[in-house]
C-alpha cells in the first residue's frame, strides 16, 4: 500500500486533524528518544489532549501530555518535551532517592509544594521560583541550544538571565 493510500484511509477513518497530530508526534518521537537517553530515564509516551497549559507531565500514567497547538508547532513541542522530560528525571531522582544529584532534596520540596498547591502553573512567583521549574526551564533552554542547536529564550528577560546563571552552575 502506498503512502498516499495510507494517508487517505487514515483520514477517512479518523479525520484530517488526527492525521496532522500523528504526523507531528512522529516528527518529535526521535527527540523524545534522544531526551530519554540524554537524561538516562525510560522513554515515555506522548499524547495530545485538550489541556489548559502547553504541556504536562502525568506521573501517574507516566506520559507527557501536549496541547494540540503545542504538538503542531515543532519548536514549541521540542521545548515542551525537554521541559517535561526534565520533570520526569526529577521525579525519578526523588523516587529512587538518588542522592548523587545535588538537587534531589530541592526537587522533593518542589514536588511537595505542587502536591499541596496543585500541579498546574498558577503564574505566581512561588511557582516560577520552585527549583523543579527553574531546573526544567533551564534544561529546556540548554538542551535545545547545546544538543539540537536551537536557541530559545524565556519571554521574561529577567527570568531568562536566571536560567542562564542556573545553566552555568549546573550544566
Amino acid at each position: 500500500m502506498n503512502e498516499d493510500r495510507i494517508k487517505e484511509d487514515f483520514i477517512k477513518a479518523f479525520g484530517e486533524e488526527k492525521w496532522e497530530i500523528e504526523q507531528a508526534l512522529a516528527k518529535i518521537e526521535p527527540i523524545s528518544r534522544e531526551l530519554a537517553e540524554f537524561l538516562e530515564v525510560p522513554q515515555i509516551p506522548i499524547v495530545v489532549e485538550n489541556i489548559p497549559e502547553d504541556s504536562r507531565m502525568n506521573f501517574q500514567l507516566e506520559c507527557i501530555i501536549l496541547r494540540k497547538d503545542t504538538a503542531l508547532n515543532y519548536i514549541e513541542a521540542l521545548k515542551a518535551l525537554a521541559h517535561e522530560y526534565r520533570h520526569w528525571m526529577q521525579f525519578l531522582c526523588v523516587k529512587n532517592q538518588d542522592t548523587s544529584n545535588p538537587l534531589v532534596y530541592e526537587y522533593a520540596e518542589g514536588f511537595m509544594y505542587m502536591a499541596k498547591h496543585g500541579n498546574a502553573n498558577d503564574g505566581t512567583l512561588d511557582y516560577y521560583s520552585l527549583i523543579i521549574e527553574i531546573d526544567a526551564f533551564a534544561f529546556q533552554k540548554y538542551f535545545l541550544k547545546e544538543v539540537l542547536e536551537i536557541e530559545t529564550h524565556y519571554p521574561d528577560p529577567g527570568y531568562d538571565k536566571i536560567l542562564d546563571k542556573f545553566i552555568k552552575k549546573f550544566y
